[in-house]
């Protein structure tokens, strides 16, 4: 090719001048911009625009698919109709009713927890339901001045007429069908039976008796009364003996011993066991004032009240009822 021929470019129907190792400026900016079009001559001397590839990748990237796709995602909430907002009322409502039901169930329970949750102590008694306990009651062992035994109550009261014209008032108490007539009772460190009843009452038997000792059940308070009565019984026992006659200490713990039970006293529906805290009653009272007297006259002071709770407290079958 000659050096002074020329090469002749038409871009979009023009004619542009060309010259070798020189770049257009125009041609600078379409390749920044990232795009350059072709455009072919035609007959009618009109260019054609050529395709960039570049667009037909853009275009190819969204689906005919997709955009049918995108169409039909309608939102069911978006929709304004009579049926859907019947649908959420009745929705909205079931919700918070079943909350309520919730809070008031929570409620409910928390207010009457016997009603729904059965205790261990429930238990049925005569038909109804009782809260009760049992308890093992420790065992008080004393020495008792017995006159007489007999299969019938009959045979024991006439007994128990013969004992009274000699001084003593008796007491008749049941055991195993049986029924006893005795006449005094001591502590096991006491010598009043041997010293003042064997001397006077000579065909009187001595033996070794005992209260508690089992597993008493029924409603607590009348259990806790019952252990408390006899541990009082206990304690008036230990102190008729030498050793702890006119004892400070061990008279203040009788004297808070009946002071307790005297509280308790309104809740208590057995009446045996409200019987017996009259004869403590009595009996503490007479030892709370005989620091003048001696041992002997104080014990045979008590003993109609002590054979009298003995009685109660040894009769007292091992469901504490009324």
């Amino acid at each position: 090719m000659d050096k002074s021929s020329k090469i002749s470019i038409k871009i979009n129907g023009e004619e542009k001048a060309f010259k070798e190792g020189s770049v257009n400026s125009q041609n600078q900016v379409e390749e920044k911009n990232g795009e350059f079009g072709w455009v072919l001559p035609t007959p009618d001397g009109l260019g054609k625009k050529v395709i960039v590839l570049d667009d037909v990748k853009k275009k190819k990237k969204i689906k005919p698919e997709q955009k049918v796709k995108e169409k039909r995602k309608i939102s069911f909430f978006t929709k304004k109709s009579p049926s859907k907002s019947i649908i959420i009322s009745i929705i909205g409502a079931s919700l918070i009713g079943l909350c309520f039901g919730f809070v008031f169930l929570g409620i409910f329970k928390q207010s009457k927890p016997d009603a729904l949750n059965k205790t261990k102590n429930s238990v049925s008694v005569s038909g109804t339901a009782t809260n009760q306990v049992q308890m093992k009651i420790p065992a008080v062992k004393f020495d008792l001045a017995q006159v007489g035994m007999y299969k019938s109550m009959e045979s024991a009261k006439k007994n128990e007429k013969e004992v009274s014209t000699n001084g003593f008032t008796p007491v008749i108490y049941e055991k195993n069908n049986n029924f006893f007539v005795v006449i005094a009772l001591s502590g096991k460190d006491s010598t009043f039976l041997a010293d003042e009843v064997k001397k006077k009452f000579k065909s009187t038997y001595l033996k070794e008796e005992t209260v508690g000792g089992q597993i008493y059940k029924g409603p607590k308070q009348s259990v806790d009364m019952y252990k408390a009565e006899v541990e009082t019984f206990n304690f008036m026992l230990s102190y008729l003996t030498d050793n702890n006659f006119n004892n400070e200490k061990q008279l203040e713990q009788i004297s808070s011993t009946m002071l307790i039970l005297s509280k308790q006293k309104d809740y208590i529906k057995n009446k045996q066991l409200l019987s017996g805290l009259k004869h403590l009653q009595n009996i503490e009272k007479v030892m709370s004032s005989s620091s003048k007297q001696n041992l002997n006259k104080v014990t045979q002071s008590v003993q109609y009240d002590m054979l009298s709770l003995f009685k109660i407290l040894k009769e007292q079958k091992n469901t504490l009822t009324n």
